[in-house]
């Protein structure tokens, strides 16, 4: 099926102008690679991918920068159409400061933030070579996360119960703001939100998240890193849930809360949402190249336990936390790393 083909088949079961704007291509490199990285993009393992920003400043192509709620369809290397894709995160960094989850989204190698590193300062420092630009840790990368909207077969569901993982960024301030005020009006505990609860200026929280997240960061100044995932429901792109992953463990950490925090909004709950969260920091920690990890639960919060449970939890230990003055218990989660 041709590109043509398939964005009429999916506008017409979708509802949406066959005029839409949309672009087709096919990931760069050799055919095996536009083939294995398509082949990745429609089983759902690779929903990110990264270009020079320098580029498009060389092309004088500023205004072609790709943004939220862009359309494309993915090509393998025989020009056949894959599936439609649709942008829901797009922002800049520095080399330097691309952070482990982008790594993770592209979907390659280990996912690893060093295998990302390896392979696109290499890619980067060829693309340098056209543009004229010099290409240093400091050039900035357009960083975009996208989901398949229509796969080649008609399969997926536009309206299903579909969840999107994003960093804590300001174009998803609106969804931050009205998540934390049901969250105070239920008087909840705010678990996997990081500092929210006592940071209502949105700007101010998004960048105290991006920091957190920022491999470049020295971690004295901050603590250890660590990663915030929104978590969207892509049919109304609704903030149902936020999640905490700590790449690295304090002592206290270590001792107490171990690697995963997380909570659903109140109006969102028991819907199974908190389980596929916690599967999702599971898949994530899996780059770092842990063997397993470690998370808690107060024992009156039974939800919580049956969460880890789903998961793959076993129970370590029940300890005290003299700081909070909470009884937690700790259970272990087992990773099945390749290599």
């Amino acid at each position: 099926m041709t590109p043509e083909q398939l964005w009429a088949e999916f506008c017409q079961k979708s509802g949406i102008d066959v005029n839409t704007e949309y672009e087709a291509w096919a990931f760069g490199g050799d055919c095996e690679t536009a083939d294995r990285l398509a082949e990745l993009v429609a089983k759902g393992i690779k929903f990110g991918t990264a270009s020079s920003y320098d580029d498009y400043v060389a092309e004088d192509a500023l205004d072609e920068l790709p943004k939220r709620g862009d359309y494309s369809v993915i090509m393998n290397s025989k020009d056949e159409a894959v599936c439609v894709i649709r942008d829901y995160d797009v922002y800049l960094r520095p080399f330097k400061e691309v952070p482990h989850f982008h790594a993770y989204a592209e979907g390659e190698g280990d996912r690893s933030l060093t295998y990302w590193r390896d392979v696109h300062r290499k890619f980067f420092a060829e693309c340098a070579k056209e543009s004229g630009i010099p290409f240093t840790d400091e050039s900035l990368v357009v960083c975009e996360k996208f989901t398949v909207i229509y796969p080649q077969g008609g399969s997926d569901d536009p309206a299903s119960d579909a969840l999107l993982f994003v960093e804590a960024t300001q174009d998803y301030a609106d969804e931050i703001s009205a998540y934390r005020q049901e969250m105070l009006e239920a008087n909840s505990e705010f678990d996997g939100c990081f500092s929210l609860k006592r940071m209502p200026d949105m700007k101010e929280y998004t960048d105290y998240c991006i920091g957190w997240a920022n491999p470049a960061r020295e971690t004295g100044v901050r603590g250890a890193r660590g990663t915030v995932l929104l978590c969207i429901r892509r049919s109304d792109m609704k903030m149902v849930g936020s999640m905490q992953v700590h790449h690295e463990l304090n002592e206290s950490m270590a001792r107490y809360t171990g690697h995963v925090g997380y909570s659903v909004r109140p109006s969102e709950r028991r819907k199974g949402y908190a389980t596929r969260m916690l599967a999702k920091a599971k898949d994530y920690l899996s780059s770092f190249g842990f063997h397993e990890f470690h998370v808690g639960c107060e024992p009156s919060n039974e939800a919580s336990r049956r969460t880890i449970l789903a998961n793959g939890g076993e129970y370590v230990e029940t300890v005290f936390w003299e700081r909070d003055g909470v009884t937690l218990e700790r259970y272990q989660i087992s990773l099945n790393n390749k290599g």
